[in-house]
């Protein structure tokens, strides 16, 4: 591929907006799950695959869990996106804007899904 190519794709791929939100993986074996949000839907997912995967994940409920019944045992699923104003991100400042949802998004959703204890791999704060 050409180097002029090359530039613009990596260009356009650093200036488009990627999946922002609130997801949740979900053991399909004890229906327990994992509530988080990020600027990278896409990128999350296979950070933590990436990580369960290496037996290095911060939370050890879901690594023991992925350890024991394997990654075809879990889904991942975008509880609520961020729908971004522009169809461009100019600079990654602008990202921001959107980081300021995701806290009261992600609440939202820890209240209604309640993923402690029995029912998740997250302790209360």
């Amino acid at each position: 591929m050409e180097k002029s190519k090359r530039k613009e794709l990596a260009y356009n791929y650093a200036h488009s907006h990627r999946p922002m939100g609130v997801y949740r993986i979900v053991n399909t074996r004890n229906d327990k799950a994992f509530v988080g949000s990020s600027l990278n839907l896409d990128g999350v997912w296979n950070k933590h695959k990436f990580m369960l995967d290496i037996g290095n994940h911060d939370n050890k409920a879901l690594q023991a869990d992925w350890k024991e019944y394997g990654e075809k045992a879990f889904v991942f699923e975008i509880l609520e996106q961020i729908k971004p104003e522009e169809d461009f991100v100019a600079e990654v400042s602008e990202l921001a804007k959107y980081r300021k949802l995701l806290p009261d998004m992600e609440n939202k959703w820890l209240e209604q899904l309640s993923p402690y204890g029995d029912r998740g791999y997250l302790k209360k704060k």
